[in-house]
């Protein structure tokens, strides 16, 4: 029974991450077109002495958080895999220390009711 409690405590979270995550997401896209719409003069940029194409203001905002969003996610998800990776082998190489330690356990046994 705590177990069927458990687990629909345990959707109940999920969903209500998801539409935690959707109402952000819905949020965020609203401020980056309004942004958009507000922000819509021309700039110039010269990098060493050489002069870039005109953008708009929000755009000259907005593409560099953007890019710096996914290349987060990026990163985050290389360091997630490694670390998924890391735990399965400390899983496995810990059932072979369980699997060697139950031999050793039972062999002692053994030796100990055949004397």
């Amino acid at each position: 029974m705590a177990d069927v409690k458990l687990a629909i405590f345990t959707t109940i979270l999920v969903w209500i991450k998801r539409l935690l995550t959707l109402a952000l997401f819905v949020v965020l896209l609203v401020f980056f077109v309004n942004f958009t719409l507000s922000n819509t003069e021309q700039v110039v940029l010269e990098l060493g002495g050489m002069s870039l194409p005109s953008f708009s203001t929000s755009t000259l905002v907005l593409v560099p958080f953007v890019i710096g969003g996914l290349v987060g996610l990026v990163i985050s998800l290389i360091l997630v895999t490694r670390l998924r990776l890391a735990n399965a082998s400390l899983k496995r190489k810990l059932e072979r220390r369980d699997t060697e330690l139950h031999k050793l356990r039972s062999s002692a046994l053994k030796g100990i009711t055949d004397a």
